[in-house]
C-alpha cells in the first residue's frame, strides 16, 4: 500500500504521529497525559477518539490509533490534529492540521 492513503471501510490500519513542541520542535512527553485523535472525514462531523502514547522512555512524543472500519465509512479526505490533556483544564491542541487521503475500495 503506498504510504499515507488509507481506505474507506479497512479496519486495523494504525496512524502514528509524533508530537512535538511547535517553538522547539522537540518531543513532548506523554507521560500522564491523555492524547486525543479529533478528525473528520469528507468534511463531516468531527470525531474524537483516543491515541495511545507509546513508551516515552523509547519513544518520547510518540502516539498511534487503529482505525476501526465504522471509522471510514466513505473515501475523501481525513482532516486531523491531535489534542493533549494532563488532567488539568488545559488541553493543548496542535497548531497545524494533518490531512490524509482515504479512497475507495475497488467494487
Amino acid at each position: 500500500m503506498p504510504k499515507g492513503g488509507l481506505v474507506a471501510g479497512d479496519g486495523g490500519s494504525l496512524l502514528r504521529v509524533r508530537i512535538v513542541d511547535s517553538e522547539t520542535n522537540e518531543p513532548i512527553d506523554l507521560t500522564g497525559k491523555t492524547v486525543m485523535l479529533r478528525f473528520s472525514l469528507a468534511g463531516g462531523a468531527t470525531v474524537e477518539k483516543m491515541m495511545t502514547a507509546l513508551d516515552q522512555t523509547a519513544s518520547k512524543g510518540w502516539a498511534t490509533y487503529q482505525f476501526v472500519g465504522s471509522d471510514l465509512p466513505q473515501g475523501g479526505e481525513l482532516q486531523a490534529e491531535t489534542r493533549l490533556n494532563d488532567g488539568q483544564p488545559d488541553q493543548l491542541t496542535s497548531d497545524r492540521k494533518f490531512k490524509i487521503p482515504v479512497r475507495d475500495p475497488l467494487p
